[in-house]
């Protein structure tokens, strides 16, 4: 158990290094091994309930739902995070927050989106609550073995290890780690309003674009909302069904169209831009950052799906009008 800390502590570290270069590349590795770090330690708790289980089976009832165990103990982050929560292991606030900074960690890595301009803060948050997790976290049974190897990061802080003070050497290297991130710049509010800022003015610039460059008769913005949103729909298995639940026939593509895009209840049926620009200034007068976290997390979610669909249609005619202009030149 004391290897298994240790190794904890050399990738905190090491984490620590990538965020003082204050680079987008070392800042998305750096949230790769903070989030490897609270994963890993997560997991090591369900291992010990799991044994705990195992260990008091014969004398009494599982202390710990064995199913709850036994899906923390797979691949699924968010049933890690469920036990911790259940069995109090940190505090609601801090489950809700890995949850939301595993996210990032996801599509930085799995989709590969970037978000350049947040990254360091969300790492630097990260790297806080993972170390309220690893405080929390007290083993089922301390144990050492002579292969055990402590790097020379772990080693800076907690020393020549005695095996029967290692709580307090672990203890004493958490807080030391938190306060090394404590002494960085925290602009994690401003940052994500920033970042949310940009996200509204690119959607805006692709409506501006389809509103200037739409053919035929100008259209309103509101109509150009629902026009983004009805080719995606008429070609999925939802808008098949919905076409023909309602009786919809293909006899004309333009009418079809038309019966769709004035009666299905759309998602969004107005311009967003301002209920965006009021949750927009509603975190920018945010001064807690959980709340500024969920504010935008949450406008992220809820916007994203219009957002592609937006983006979407604004590449399609922008490639329909360089194919027209290849077209008039004989290419």
């Amino acid at each position: 158990m004391l290897q298994f800390f240790a190794d904890q502590i050399d990738q905190m570290d090491l984490a620590l290094d990538q965020l003082a270069m204050h680079d987008r590349n070392f800042d998305r590795f750096a949230l790769m091994l903070i989030d490897n770090v609270v994963e890993l330690t997560l997991h090591k708790y369900a291992q010990d309930r799991f044994y705990e289980n195992d260990m008091w089976k014969r004398f009494s009832k599982p202390s710990t739902d064995p199913k709850l165990v036994a899906a923390a103990l797979g691949q699924n982050f968010d049933s890690k995070i469920k036990l911790a929560r259940m069995k109090k292991l940190i505090p609601p606030a801090t489950c809700d927050r890995i949850q939301y900074l595993h996210t990032f960690r996801n599509t930085a890595y799995h989709r590969g989106l970037r978000h350049d301009g947040i990254l360091h803060s969300l790492a630097l948050f990260y790297f806080k609550n993972a170390c309220t997790v690893l405080s929390s976290f007290s083993p089922l049974i301390w144990s050492s073995g002579s292969g055990d190897k402590i790097s020379h990061r772990a080693a800076k802080y907690i020393g020549k290890i005695d095996f029967f003070m290692s709580r307090l050497a672990f203890d004493s290297a958490w807080k030391r780690l938190g306060e090394v991130a404590e002494s960085m710049n925290d602009t994690m509010i401003s940052d994500l309003h920033f970042d949310m800022k940009e996200t509204i003015e690119r959607t805006d610039s692709s409506l501006i674009f389809l509103e200037e460059y739409e053919f035929g008769s100008p259209k309103s913005r509101a109509s150009i909302i629902i026009d983004c949103q009805v080719w995606p729909f008429i070609n999925s298995k939802a808008g098949r069904k919905y076409a023909e639940d309602n009786n919809i026939t293909v006899n004309n593509t333009g009418e079809y169209i038309q019966q769709i895009a004035s009666s299905y209840p759309w998602p969004v049926k107005s311009d967003p831009l301002p209920s965006w620009m009021n949750r927009l200034d509603s975190l920018a007068r945010e001064k807690d950052s959980d709340a500024a976290l969920k504010k935008y997390c949450d406008f992220m979610k809820q916007t994203d799906e219009i957002r592609s669909h937006i983006s979407e249609a604004e590449s399609q005619l922008d490639a329909h009008i360089q194919n027209m202009i290849d077209t008039h030149r004989g290419k």
